[in-house]
């Protein structure tokens, strides 16, 4: 998978609902950042990367209200590439295909965070 270089190419794979789950469209960053930060909370993401978990809080107000198609990329351009950052790390940990090795390590995960709800 080729690395998102946009706000706009991570909200158009993390808002492809696939064949059995509808479309979702972003209407400010704080919307996308959310999904990130959800898809990254996944138990098959989360026990390979967690490093997402303070995103949110270290992006300005004024950022996060940005609309989706608004944002500027000279005003925002480090809080762009912190969402970036963890959007390119995030997305291909959530496609890809898991190995024994992988359901495994998530098990573990999950049980050392007291999660005894898993499969």
């Amino acid at each position: 998978m080729a690395m998102c270089t946009s706000l706009e190419q991570v909200a158009d794979i993390i808002g492809d609902g696939g064949p059995h789950n509808p479309d979702t469209t972003f209407d400010t960053v704080e919307a996308l950042v959310d999904a990130v930060v959800r898809l990254g909370n996944q138990p098959d993401v989360f026990a390979f990367h967690d490093d997402h978990l303070g995103l949110k809080e270290g992006l300005s107000k004024d950022f996060l209200q940005t609309p989706l198609d608004e944002v500027d990329e000279d005003l925002f351009g480090t809080e762009i590439e912190a969402v970036l950052e963890q959007a390119n790390t995030i997305i291909p940990l959530a496609e890809r295909d898991l190995t024994e090795d992988d359901e495994d390590d998530i098990e573990e995960d999950l049980r050392s965070r007291g999660d005894e709800n898993y499969d």
